[in-house]
């Protein structure tokens, strides 16, 4: 008889744990699908094999079909915009984040981005600006070059290409957790 009731114990509170875990799961995935960032990671590669690396973010609730963001202070759209650079044997020379909780840091930052297409397009400007520092600039798909600053005289070009720039989107939390259940 003892046995009996401490099984029905067990039970009920197996129940409530399952209860509870469901609720929590749930509510979590409710959370992560209800995410309004849109989050993109992009890739330039030189002809001389430099590479530039990125990432950005923006509200995709909020953002319009086609924005563009430029110089310094509060951004129009973007959210977030890192960017590092690698030298031909994959050696990170410089890394930037030109734009953090929705600031550009950055006199020179231009940045435009189809939010239909997700294509990044025209002029850009990604990087550093001062002495010593790296920057990636020109227009896309037509003229994209890797540059130092140095301490005086005009800019070196490090590398260029055709102005071909990669971007992919990130999956939202939720797509990749759903597709791995």
């Amino acid at each position: 008889m003892y046995l009996g009731k401490s099984s029905k114990i067990m039970k009920k509170l197996l129940l409530k744990l399952i209860l509870t875990l469901g609720t929590v799961i749930t509510l979590t995935l409710m959370g992560i699908s209800a995410s309004q960032a849109a989050t993109f990671n992009f890739a330039w590669s030189g002809s001389g094999s430099y590479l530039a690396k990125g990432s950005f973010s923006y509200n995709e609730r909020t953002a319009p079909a086609i924005f563009s963001e430029n110089g310094p202070g509060k951004t129009h759209v973007l959210q977030s915009l890192k960017i590092s650079f690698f030298d031909p044997f994959n050696n990170v020379i410089a890394s930037y984040n030109n734009v953090v909780n929705g600031i550009s840091n950055t006199n020179y930052f231009k940045f435009n981005f189809n939010t239909v297409t997700q294509e990044i397009f025209g002029s850009i400007d990604l990087g550093g600006e001062v002495a010593g520092e790296t920057y990636l600039s020109g227009t896309v798909n037509h003229n994209l070059s890797l540059f130092q600053v140095p301490q005086s005289d005009s800019d070196f070009r490090l590398d260029t290409n055709s102005g071909d720039i990669v971007v992919k989107i990130v999956p939202e939390p939720s797509t990749w957790f759903l597709s791995a259940l």
